[in-house]
């Protein structure tokens, strides 16, 4: 019930502490999408053909490997090259690229950048005001810390001299990275071989052992006086329990051949003498004699280790994993890269929760499933709404995937697909969010007949439960009404709340449960009201990386993907039905210069997104 950081891993494992060793590292891997392209002269064919509608394709994807390069091509997105903070926001309306806070802010403000916050303060949409330097400067440099001394502060471990460092807006993401950390941390593996019993009985000293024993049988040999003396000379403690069979069985067929070959010999007239006068060879087979199955010699072992690397699974281990990438569970990834960003949106007054409904995207008639881990949201002026939970948005969007190891597997391409038709999923669904602004929604089924009448056309004879004849509902209605029971009432005096059964639940006429949430005011949250595109922004991790995505997308092209119609009126802009999608850099979240400027580029773009509609005031405040 109660966790209080019980998922944390932090101090559970010494570093420096020998264990079994954990599974082989998972490769850090990336998609590698080579997208088809797209038709921003005119409508795409298969918007076209007759008879075509989007929603077929989608109703034939039963698994995620059915997702090909005819969804993306069906989308027809324009993805463009990947870019770095400045081009991204440079394409935006407003100077978006001026909100980017600069490379200078992650050194300490000095006094005079405080004297000249301090005169006026910029106010952002929900009123608050806008954060300034030293607020930047105060979060990013919890980022800057070595991943060591944030560890040691997490555990309360000395770390030598150095005091420890201060973790305060950024301590969950330290929770979060160090629990990641024991997965996809390989910077201190270290694989020990085993160690070697003094007695002599691992299976690398028998085989080191047994390496020498072909080059000194003719030396020992040459002391045998008898068969028997030669058969019991081989040692028994220098092998372990698995090989001391066979070599039992060599023993025996090494005595039956010289018995065979004696008698071959007698037969020929070759040699006359005893078996016990038979000087033995120096073959290799007169040690082991060739059988079926391929034995376990000393020079075939020698020639496997040659031939294979080392194997150090039985031997030991010294590092922070207990584990890869692919074993980790997801929530950890959610959980880092969400307080990762919750210490940037607090400072502009967003909060990020999860989808109080399921995430699905509507196209058309479908509800198509989506990932979406967290969405960020501006709570409402009204302190009475904020109390009851009322959000306002969607700001942005964070989807974070468990997929590791891209083309791994010889299919980077399939794999790749289907990691930008997810991405896209959450982008379209962000899109489809931010455009419900001043519109009530329309369920399944309403005023439709099947939700007005009754069903089976309202006759008698109960059409729940256990059949009822006409003659007994008569006699029933003839029927003297009995005196009505009290009702039952609680402790408090109030009455009892009845639970209707599960007939009169379906009997209940009325349309499909809603898909919006009715605590959410839908708002397109930093749109330019001058033009008609909407910029759709969504942070996408994978790995222990994260990316930021700008989705450039037209309300005629939504306005297609929701309803399958496309608009009487063709839009003013030629290139409507080919949204454009640009994307950063992977920020690799144990990188501190990554860190850095991963939290500069949200920063912008939350500077961007909340900043004061000039319609509503102007946007500045004395203080």
């Amino acid at each position: 019930m109660f966790s209080f950081s019980g998922n944390l891993l932090a101090g559970q494992h010494d570093t420096q502490k020998q264990r079994s060793p954990p599974s082989k590292p998972s490769p850090v891997k990336f998609p590698s999408l080579e997208p088809p392209e797209p038709s921003t002269n005119t409508l795409p064919a298969s918007w076209t053909e007759p008879g075509a509608r989007i929603s077929g394709h989608f109703l034939r994807l039963k698994k995620p490997s059915d997702v090909s390069e005819d969804t993306l091509a069906l989308l027809n997105v324009t993805f463009q090259p990947q870019c770095d903070l400045e081009t991204l926001l440079s394409s935006l309306s407003n100077h978006a690229e001026s909100f980017l806070p600069p490379n200078s802010w992650v050194d300490s403000p000095g006094e005079q950048e405080a004297v000249q916050t301090g005169s006026a303060a910029t106010l952002l949409s929900n009123g608050r005001r806008l954060p300034d330097q030293r607020e930047f400067y105060v979060r990013a440099r919890e980022l800057l810390f070595k991943n060591a001394d944030a560890y040691s502060t997490l555990t309360r471990k000395s770390n030598g001299s150095q005091p420890p460092v201060r973790l305060a807006h950024f301590r969950k993401f330290w929770e979060g990275l160090d629990n990641l950390a024991y997965y996809w941390d390989t910077s201190l593996d270290e694989y020990l071989p085993p160690v070697q019993e003094a007695g002599g009985s691992s299976r690398e000293t028998a085989v080191s052992d047994s390496l020498q024993e072909p080059t000194n049988v003719e030396s020992r040999e040459t002391k045998r006086e008898t068969d028997s003396d030669r058969v019991s000379i081989v040692r028994q403690g220098s092998r372990t329990s698995e090989e001391e069979e066979p070599r039992k069985k060599a023993k025996v067929e090494d005595t039956e051949s010289e018995k065979r070959s004696a008698e071959t010999h007698s037969a020929n007239g070759t040699s006359n003498a005893p078996v016990s006068a038979q000087v033995p060879s120096t073959s290799p087979n007169r040690v082991l004699p060739a059988r079926a199955a391929p034995p376990k010699t000393p020079w075939a072992a020698n020639m496997e280790s040659q031939s294979k690397a080392v194997d150090l699974s039985n031997g030991s281990y010294r590092g922070y994993r207990i584990g890869n990438g692919a074993e980790m569970p997801d929530q950890y990834r959610i959980d880092c890269v969400r307080s990762f960003l919750e210490p940037i949106a607090w400072a502009f007054g967003v909060t990020l929760l999860p989808h109080r409904r399921p995430p699905v995207l509507t196209i058309e008639h479908i509800r198509f499933p989506v990932r979406m881990s967290s969405v960020a949201w501006q709570a409402p002026q009204d302190r009475a709404k904020a109390r009851h939970g009322y959000l306002e948005g969607p700001v942005l969007g964070v989807q974070c995937r468990a997929d590791v190891g891209f083309g791994l597997t010889g299919n980077l391409e399939k794999q790749s697909t289907l990691d930008a038709v997810r991405e896209l999923g959450g982008l379209l669904l962000l899109a489809q969010e931010r455009a419900r602004e001043g519109k009530s929604e329309r369920r399944g089924g309403e005023s439709k007949w099947w939700t007005t009448k009754e069903r089976w056309g309202g006759g008698p004879g109960g059409e729940v439960g256990e059949t009822i004849g006409a003659t007994e509902i008569l006699s029933k209605e003839a029927a003297a009404k009995p005196e009505g029971k009290p009702a039952e009432r609680n402790r408090d005096g109030s009455k009892a709340r009845r639970r209707p059964s599960p007939a009169e639940v379906w009997k209940t006429l009325r349309p499909g449960n809603p898909l919006w949430d009715p605590k959410v005011t839908y708002k397109a949250i930093g749109k330019d009201k001058s033009v008609e595109w909407d910029d759709v922004f969504m942070v996408s991790s994978l790995n222990h990386h994260i990316s930021l995505l700008k989705l450039r997308i037209h309300p005629a092209y939504l306005e297609y993907i929701t309803e399958g119609k496309l608009s009487s009126e063709a839009p003013s802009d030629p290139d409507w039905f080919s949204p454009k999608l640009q994307r950063t850099r992977w920020f690799d979240l144990f990188n501190v210069d990554d860190r850095a400027e991963a939290m500069r580029g949200i920063w912008g773009i939350m500077s961007y997104l909340m900043r004061a509609d000039t319609n509503d005031h102007d946007g500045t405040a004395t203080n």
